[in-house]
């Protein structure tokens, strides 16, 4: 049995990612997580989503010490987004390893439920943010798979589940709409 731990934020993003989630994997699990970001109705957004999925279990994880940085323009009590393009460089929303710390409490779960699957629903638009990249995923994947009692035990690994890495913000809601 196929099982997925879908990082959930209850954006448009995440919520193609789950639909996709809910069409490859048997058994789907969601994580969200409160760490003090602005748009707080994206986890109202979350919730909802998945109990339209009927996801097998959904849990909303507190990430209190983000809380206490105040460079990130996503954070309350963080400056506010400057007018300009960010193509190039690390943006002003950019939570201090924020994809990290996120594949990190999932990847907890995962071992807890067997679950070989973690999905993330970074895209190409992204690469401006570190713990978004390619690269980053990769070495996510292998410190998990190589920090991991259950995969150390079974000889398994746990994949990082990113579909959207190669694809733009367009494609992903055309896909969302399919």
């Amino acid at each position: 049995m196929k099982k997925v731990i879908v990082l959930l934020s209850g954006g448009m993003d995440s919520a193609t990612l789950l639909w996709l989630c809910k069409r490859e994997f048997d058994e789907v699990y969601a994580i969200s997580f409160d760490y003090g970001q602005r748009h707080k109705v994206e986890l109202r957004y979350a919730k909802e989503l998945a109990l339209l999925a009927q996801v097998k279990e959904h849990i909303i994880v507190e990430v209190p010490h983000y809380r206490l940085i105040k460079s990130s323009a996503l954070l309350e009590g963080g400056p506010q987004v400057p007018p300009g393009e960010y193509r190039e460089q690390v943006p002003p929303t950019y939570v201090p390893m924020r994809n990290l710390v996120f594949l990190a409490i999932a990847s907890s779960f995962a071992e807890e439920l067997r679950a070989e699957h973690i999905a993330i629903g970074v895209h190409a638009l992204d690469t401006p943010y570190p713990d978004c990249r390619p690269e980053f995923i990769s070495a996510m994947e292998s410190a998990i798979t190589a920090g991991s009692s259950y995969t150390a035990k079974t000889k398994k690994r746990i994949f990082i589940y990113a579909p959207f890495l190669g694809m733009t913000k367009s494609q992903i809601a055309k896909l969302g709409i399919e």
